[in-house]
């Protein structure tokens, strides 16, 4: 499958209440699980606000994720011998690269969707990642 292909079945999924799909064919497999799924399996859909909903996203206004935007491998650095992308307490900016996901053996950069400054690094380099999982917190 190439990118095409998973942006058309990412544009159909978004459309329906499927929560996770998995797909393989002579090319690969490939298995897309949407951000908070499991959360969707656990408890039923909230359909009204609550008043603690409000709260908790004033707690949190000044950390932002940065998530795969694909399902893969996780790298740090843009090879085994290089310096990381990005450390603990490194500043980034909109659209800087602050790693690599390795997906059908294509190395793609994810940029930093926000500016700020890295303050957690939530996955382990060399491991599997799943589209939606959060990468990175950034304040």
């Amino acid at each position: 499958m190439d990118i095409k292909d998973l942006k058309s079945i990412y544009k159909f999924l978004k459309t329906t209440d499927i929560v996770e799909l998995e797909l393989e064919d002579s090319r690969g497999k490939v298995k897309i699980k949407r951000a908070g799924a499991d959360a969707l399996i656990a408890r039923p859909p909230v359909l009204a606000a609550t008043p603690e909903a409000p709260a908790k996203e004033e707690k949190n206004t000044n950390i932002k994720t940065i998530t795969s935007p694909m399902v893969g491998t996780f790298y740090r650095s843009p090879s085994p011998e290089a310096q990381p992308f990005v450390e603990i307490g490194s500043m980034v900016k909109f659209g800087q690269a602050v790693c690599i996901i390795e997906a059908m053996k294509i190395m793609n950069e994810v940029e930093s969707e926000v500016a700020g400054k890295i303050i957690s690094i939530l996955v382990e380099d060399g491991q599997p990642v799943e589209y939606g999982e959060p990468l990175f917190h950034v304040e």
